[in-house]
C-alpha cells in the first residue's frame, strides 16, 4: 500500500483516509483498494528500467 499510494494519486488518498480516521480498517484493506495497490505497483515493476548492479569489490586485505 505505502509504495502504491507513493507512485499514485487514487491510492494516495485512500491512505490518507486511514491514519486520518476517516474509514476504519476493514474499508481501509478492502479487496478492491488491494487489487488497485497490487496493479499500481505491478504496473510499476513492468516499467522499471532494470537496476544495475555494482561489480563485486576485489577484498584486499592484507595480514
Amino acid at each position: 500500500m505505502f509504495s502504491a499510494a507513493a507512485r499514485d494519486a487514487a491510492v494516495a488518498r485512500h491512505m490518507h483516509l486511514f491514519p486520518s480516521r476517516l474509514i476504519g480498517p476493514l474499508r481501509f484493506l478492502n479487496p478492491v483498494a488491494l487489487a488497485k495497490a497490487s496493479a499500481v505497483d505491478l504496473k510499476h515493476r513492468r516499467t522499471a528500467p532494470p537496476t544495475a548492479h555494482p561489480a563485486p569489490r576485489p577484498w584486499t586485505v592484507e595480514r
